[in-house]
């Protein structure tokens, strides 16, 4: 593993330090006389940080996004989220109207990377989490994707039905439905360990129905997410679970990859 630290950078805040941990990189191109296109990895951020504004991420001084993203939205377009930067171990900052963190990120050549930036509700607890999208070519009936709580103070799971039906004939009609559930699992600031989020999970491409549920069984209808074949997808939980409140803001987000 590699051990990244970020510094807290907000003025009139005590310095804090976050730590983040990547999958073990190698055979980084130091030369600089090398094909520049050969020496490109491709990074995608995700802002879930609620208590910011848009957000940008620097590596090595240069930004590496062309605007600033708001919250909410990952950069890039749909299918596409990635920007390119040099292969190499690099000085990252996290910029909103400041530069919020700052510490060293390894990016391996021709690899591909979702970072999110993510807080508990105020800029205080700022974070990212960067993650490793070693994706595998699913059956062509399927989708791969990770899935990712990023509901501050929650422990939520999510039940993802497949819209359409497949009638069985027999003495009787039977009616069956492709479900994937995802046990509740807890708000990844409590646990941003990279390693705890990989390419687990498969659904039936389509539309597919999705609820949220936390562990006293309470669910919600998110509405639906359409997959397309042979693709792999971020998807996250953003947002506020209270049944019965006015307030329950909960949303099912996907970014599709590559």
């Amino acid at each position: 593993m590699i051990l990244n630290k970020f510094s807290n950078f907000s003025l009139g805040r005590k310095l804090k330090s976050f730590s983040l941990q990547l999958l073990a990189l190698s055979l980084f191109s130091c030369n600089k006389t090398a094909n520049i296109n050969a020496n490109k990895a491709f990074v995608a951020l995700t802002h879930v940080a609620y208590g910011v504004g848009s957000l940008n991420i620097a590596l090595d001084g240069e930004n590496l996004l062309p605007n600033r993203i708001p919250f909410g939205t990952t950069s890039g377009t749909p299918g596409s989220p990635y920007d390119t930067t040099t292969s190499r171990i690099s000085q990252m900052q996290l910029i909103g109207d400041t530069v919020l963190l700052a510490g060293n990120a390894a990016f391996q050549q021709a690899e591909y990377y979702s970072i999110f930036a993510y807080d508990a509700l105020n800029i205080n607890t700022i974070a990212i989490l960067i993650l490793q999208d070693n994706l595998v070519i699913p059956k062509d009936t399927l989708v791969n994707f990770r899935f990712l709580n990023f509901s501050p103070g929650s422990t939520l799971g999510i039940r993802l039905i497949y819209t359409l039906d497949t009638l069985i004939l027999d003495t009787i009609h039977i009616s069956i439905r492709d479900t994937v559930n995802i046990s509740p699992s807890p708000f990844v600031g409590y646990n941003p360990n990279p390693v705890s989020y990989p390419f687990n999970h498969t659904a039936h491409i389509g539309t597919n129905q999705v609820f949220a549920f936390d562990d006293s069984s309470h669910f919600k209808n998110l509405g639906s997410l359409q997959f397309d074949s042979t693709k792999s997808y971020n998807i996250y939980l953003q947002g506020y679970f209270n049944p019965g409140s006015g307030q329950d803001s909960l949303q099912i987000k996907s970014v599709q990859l590559y």
